[in-house]
C-alpha cells in the first residue's frame, strides 16, 4: 500500500509542479508526519524532490528530471487519455480512478501539444447527471458486493421494480448498460441505463462465479432465440450509408443500383421503428408477416395525421 502511495505521490508532484504537504495529506487521507516520511523515502530513492518554504510554497521535482514511460509513447497514450478523461467525468470523485488518469496524463505531457487530436464523448445527451450518479452507484455496488434496486422501463413502456446483483458496466452502440443477475426474473439481464429510475444500493450478496464468455453466450443465445431473419431493400440514394447501420457481410448491391440487407433482428416494435427511420428509402421484402404488420403499423400512424 505504501509503495502505491509513494508512486502516486511522485506522479502528482510531477504533474502539478508544486504541491503542499497538506494537499498530499488530504488526498491520501494520512497525517502530515506520514507525508514527511514518504517524501524522505522518495528522496532516498534518488528522485530530487525540493521544498519551497513560506506562503505559496510546497514540494516540487527539480528541473531536468523526467518520469519517462518505458512502454508507451505519446501517440500511443493519447487515445487512452481521451477515453479515460471522459470516464473520469462520468465516474466523478473516485480517487483510485483519478490517480490512474493523472499517471497517464503525466506520461503524455500536454504542454507539448497545442490541441489534442482526439476527443471522445461517452455521455448521453439527455441525462448526463443521472449517468454520473448511476455509474458511481453501480461501481460501488460491484466493488462492495451490494445489490441494486431500481425501477425499469422496458421497450413497451412498462414500469417494473427490479432487484439485481450487478456484474459489469458496459458501453456498447452508444449506450451504457449494466449486466446483472435479476432476482425478479431469476436470470441474467442487460439493463439500459437511460431506462433506469430511482436507483439505490441494496443488501449484500454472495457473488456468482461466471466468466465473461459465459455471460456473452447467455445474451447471444437469447438474442438468437428472439430474432427473425429479415430481408430489407434500400434505394440507391441511401445505399452508401448502409455501412453505418449494418455489417458489410449483410449488404448486397444489386445491378439496378439498389441494395439488399439480410440479417437477424429481434421481433418487436423497435424493428418497425428502425425500418421507418429510413423513410421511403427502405422496404421490407421478407418475411411476409412482417410486411403485413408494418402496413398495419403505418395505418395507425396515418390515422393520427389524416385530419
Amino acid at each position: 500500500m505504501r509503495a502505491e502511495r509513494l508512486l502516486s505521490m511522485l506522479i502528482i508532484i510531477s504533474q502539478k509542479g508544486l504541491v503542499t504537504g497538506r494537499e498530499l495529506a488530504e488526498h491520501f487521507e494520512v497525517s502530515l508526519r506520514t507525508i514527511y516520511r514518504d517524501i524522505e523515502k522518495i528522496s532516498e530513492a534518488g528522485v530530487p524532490i525540493a521544498a519551497e518554504c513560506g506562503k505559496g510554497g510546497g514540494y516540487y521535482i527539480m528541473e531536468n528530471y523526467n518520469i519517462n514511460n518505458l512502454f508507451l509513447n505519446k501517440k500511443e497514450i493519447e487515445p487512452l487519455i481521451a477515453v479515460m478523461e471522459n470516464l473520469k467525468f462520468l465516474f466523478g470523485k473516485n480517487q483510485q480512478f483519478n490517480d490512474i488518469v493523472l499517471k497517464f496524463k503525466t506520461l503524455q505531457n500536454h504542454r507539448d501539444q497545442e490541441c489534442e487530436s482526439l476527443s471522445i464523448n461517452l455521455s448521453h445527451f439527455s441525462m448526463e447527471q443521472e449517468l454520473r450518479e448511476y455509474l458511481f452507484l453501480i461501481n460501488k455496488a460491484i466493488e462492495d458486493g451490494r445489490m441494486l434496486e431500481f425501477e425499469y422501463i422496458n421497450r413497451r413502456m412498462e414500469y417494473s421494480k427490479r432487484i439485481v446483483e450487478p456484474i459489469q458496466i458496459k458501453f456498447a452502440n452508444g449506450q451504457w448498460y449494466i449486466i446483472a443477475f435479476c432476482k425478479v426474473r431469476n436470470d441474467y439481464r442487460k439493463f439500459k441505463l437511460v431506462r433506469i429510475r430511482n436507483m439505490n444500493l441494496g443488501d449484500n450478496f454472495i457473488k456468482r462465479i461466471i466468466s465473461k464468455e459465459e455471460i456473452e453466450k447467455i445474451f447471444t443465445d437469447s438474442y438468437e432465440r428472439n430474432s427473425i431473419l429479415v430481408t430489407l431493400k434500400f434505394s440507391s440514394k441511401i445505399g452508401e450509408q448502409l455501412n453505418e447501420h449494418f455489417s458489410k457481410d449483410t449488404i448486397k448491391p444489386l445491378k439496378d443500383g439498389t441494395f439488399i440487407v439480410e440479417d437477424f433482428f429481434p421481433e418487436e416494435e423497435g424493428l418497425k421503428k428502425f425500418v421507418l427511420s429510413f423513410g421511403s428509402e427502405c422496404e421490407i421484402v421478407a418475411p411476409k408477416k412482417l410486411r403485413v404488420d408494418m402496413l398495419e403499423y403505418i395505418k395507425k400512424i396515418y390515422i393520427k395525421y389524416k385530419d
